[in-house]
């Protein structure tokens, strides 16, 4: 058993870029990692995304925000569990409001993933897992090949 006290650790900056500004605190999980995130007021969590071998969940312990799909824009907050299927709709996490959403975010991982990022056009591929996995990030315009290309 191991027993993490989250209100012993310090948080971390996950992803500060731009529009894009969470904090983290790690927890733990090989096959389940979990983290406790605390989304800023007016930021995004991550880029709109889909993936098609990952399933995502969040559970919203304080705060709310807006889970943005190609469908619009749902409301969570408090108690709220929200799960996002692998093969599943697109998918974002942005906090409207004036004060942090922290929320529970849990992943079920199998060492590798494909992810498509509907906005920016993009593709991201990876095998095994932090720190010494691989993400490989394309542009899907420019995947576009015949199978049997290059082949006598």
């Amino acid at each position: 058993m191991k027993i993490i006290r989250t209100q012993e650790m310090e948080w971390a900056h996950a992803m500060n870029h731009g529009r894009f500004d969470q904090r983290r605190k790690a927890l733990a999980g090989e096959k389940m990692p979990c983290g406790l995130w605390e989304l800023a007021p007016g930021q995004f969590a991550f880029p709109m995304h889909a993936h098609h071998v990952t399933e995502e969940a969040l559970f919203v312990i304080s705060g709310r925000a807006q889970v943005r799909t190609p469908e619009g824009e749902t409301e969570i907050g408090p108690g709220d569990f929200v799960s996002f299927p692998a093969g599943g709709a697109a998918h974002q996490l942005f906090n409207h409001t004036s004060l942090p959403c922290v929320y529970l975010g849990v992943a079920a991982v199998s060492g590798h993933d494909v992810v498509e990022y509907p906005e920016s056009g993009k593709l991201a591929c990876s095998v095994g897992s932090f720190p010494t996995g691989k993400r490989f990030m394309f542009r899907q315009k420019d995947l576009v090949t015949d199978y049997f290309e290059g082949e006598e």
